[in-house]
């Protein structure tokens, strides 16, 4: 499977980069992974890196949220530090709603 990269902008709120993370998964891809990245325009910025699939994963991979709480017994898929809202959050959580 091929592997690919989509910018995050730092500007947009975590539902919205979670929106854009389900989005790009209706396209047969599954997120991998997100980092920190310097745009062609100097900007600090997401980078969301996904993996091409040839099917829907059985069982669903669930709906993607990034957060910056853990609710009990909740275990996050992926963590790190990401740009929001124009500002850098130190600790996001990326979890699946059913």
């Amino acid at each position: 499977m091929g592997r690919y990269h989509v910018e995050l902008p730092g500007r947009l709120s975590l539902a919205e980069q979670s929106q854009a993370i389900a989005g790009e998964e209706t396209l047969l891809a599954r997120l991998v992974g997100l980092r920190l990245w310097v745009n062609a325009d100097n900007q600090m910025t997401n980078l969301a890196e996904f993996e091409e699939v040839d099917t829907e994963p059985d069982p669903p991979l669930g709906t993607p949220r990034l957060t910056t709480t853990l609710a009990g017994g909740e275990v996050p898929q992926w963590a790190g530090p990401l740009i929001v809202q124009g500002q850098a959050v130190a600790q996001v959580f990326l979890v699946r709603d059913a």
